[in-house]
């Protein structure tokens, strides 16, 4: 008898498991994909997708266009479970994929606390993510650091000239000149249209095309064709490289490095700030504060191609009355981007923060103006936080995790940059007090990049390091005016400046 019983409950239990439910919650998930896969229709899934689906790191319009693909163009028959479990942050489905009769897979389904679907390997494999390889360093590379913004010498196709491409995290792909891309050969290969500052324009796209960033060739690579992309370098290389890896930037070493998607592990002491990529653009959240006690938070694209702390967008600026409501401009004059030009006006913010780390105090802040380009213009982004402030910190762009890890630099605490007469200074990476921008192009103090020695009876280095003495200047008598010596091609020069303009 006591055999019986025995033998009854080993075929119960084996009965039992054949027989498994699981939670309400996960069969519908995988029997909204499966039918979703079955029907070639994306939107039976839709309602299951937790507001921080990605894709590849792509999240919102971007993740969900990438969906879209797979379900129509990626052959599933059928999807079963095969197991779940509790994980950091939600449940691990795992399931059986059938494409056909001889083909079969295993992926897992990652949902969040409130049972909706996070990512599923099976979709970011096929966009080239792997969550769970190595980390393997793929090269090192060495930057020209101009003021924050990150030049790299990159080589395209057989073009036997090394170009200067700015690392740009506002741009989603590369993009050259029309006169270089007629130089170099590129063949067009489609239209397409391109969002910049201001307003949309037209481009033309080369594929296919190979590049080489030191001892790293990638391959298939689409290049866009403006007309112009700027004066002082040959292009611009964007979120092509964030896409395929995690990207390291350290200001200290001048040394940008790429690693593979895996198990990546941050070094030192930082903060991890939350970071979306949607439809190829990198977006953080902040909250600007113009005057104490009324705060605004904005959804800012995360741009390392913008040489300034942080410019709002005409639409955010017009929606929450910026221009009025306590901002007090110090100058007015443009910004461009790919040939749009809009109207701006600067000054100070009250302060400026990014989820999880301090505030940054009376930071310098651009407010876009209204003009005939860019009122018609509706971003999907309230504003761009440019190199004047992400250059305060060493970083690590990693979308796998949808995340961004800062690490304070060596200059974190200097002063921030600061009007005298109609030029604008601040400190580069070299500690060096420079000029950055002169408001007055056809007459300019000395070019851009001078160094200024003393101010005054001030040297840079003293004003950087007691900013008391910075404070004290620019709030000494306005009558007043101060000789400023400043090195230009290795001769000091000496120039007079009134102060009755400064901030």
């Amino acid at each position: 008898m006591k055999l019986l019983i025995n033998g009854f409950i080993l075929i119960a239990v084996g009965f039992f498991s054949l027989q498994k439910s699981y939670g309400q919650g996960t069969e519908q998930i995988v029997q909204a994909l499966r039918l979703a896969f079955q029907e070639k229709n994306e939107t039976v899934i839709l309602p299951y997708l937790s507001p921080d689906f990605t894709v590849a790191g792509n999240t919102d319009g971007g993740a969900k266009g990438i969906l879209k693909h797979i379900i129509q163009e990626y052959p599933i028959k059928d999807i079963k479970i095969l197991s779940e479990e509790s994980v950091s942050g939600g449940q691990k489905i795992k399931v059986a994929v059938d494409q056909n009769a001889d083909t079969k897979s295993q992926t897992n389904i990652y949902i969040d606390t409130n049972g909706k679907i996070r990512y599923i390997d099976l979709f970011d494999q096929l966009y080239g993510m792997n969550r769970y390889g190595t980390a393997k360093l793929r090269t090192r590379i060495p930057f020209e650091n101009r003021d924050g913004s990150i030049i790299l010498s990159v080589r395209i196709n057989n073009f036997a000239r090394p170009l200067r491409l700015l690392f740009d995290t506002g741009a989603d792909g590369m993009a050259v000149s029309q006169t270089l891309a007629d130089e170099i050969g590129l063949t067009v290969t489609r239209q397409n249209n391109a969002s910049v500052v201001g307003s949309n324009i037209a481009i033309q796209v080369s594929d296919k095309n190979s590049i080489l960033l030191d001892t790293l060739k990638l391959e298939n690579m689409g290049i866009a064709i403006f007309a112009t992309v700027g004066h002082d370098v040959d292009g611009i290389i964007g979120n092509t490289l964030v896409k395929r890896f995690i990207v390291q930037v350290d200001y200290d070493k001048s040394e940008l490095s790429l690693f593979d998607f895996g198990d990546f592990k941050n070094s030192g002491k930082g903060t991890s700030v939350p970071l979306r990529m949607s439809n190829g653009m990198l977006s953080l959240q902040g909250e600007l504060t113009i005057k104490p006690g009324k705060s605004y938070t904005g959804n800012f694209v995360f741009d390392t191609g913008a040489a300034y702390h942080l410019i709002c967008f005409r639409p955010f600026v017009r929606d929450n009355r910026l221009l009025v409501n306590g901002f007090k401009p110090l100058y007015n004059g443009s910004t461009a981007s790919l040939g749009m030009v809009s109207p701006t006006y600067t000054g100070r913010s009250h302060q400026f923060s990014l989820a999880g780390i301090e505030p940054l105090m009376a930071m310098p802040i651009t407010l876009m103006a209204g003009s005939s380009a860019n009122e018609n213009w509706r971003p999907a982004f309230d504003g761009s936080i440019g190199v004047r402030l992400m250059s305060r910190y060493n970083f690590v762009i990693n979308v796998q995790r949808n995340e961004l890890f800062l690490t304070k630099n060596n200059t974190f605490h200097y002063p921030h940059d600061f009007l005298l007469g109609e030029t604008v200074l601040g400190w580069n990476h070299q500690g060096k007090l420079v000029i950055l921008q002169s408001l007055n192009p056809t007459s300019p103090l000395s070019p851009a990049g001078s160094e200024v020695v003393r101010i005054g009876n001030i040297k840079g280095s003293e004003l950087r390091d007691a900013p008391e003495k910075l404070t004290a200047l620019l709030q000494s008598d306005a009558n007043l005016s101060v000789n400023v010596d400043i090195l230009e091609d290795n001769n000091l020069k000496t120039h007079t400046l009134s102060l009755e303009k400064r901030f």
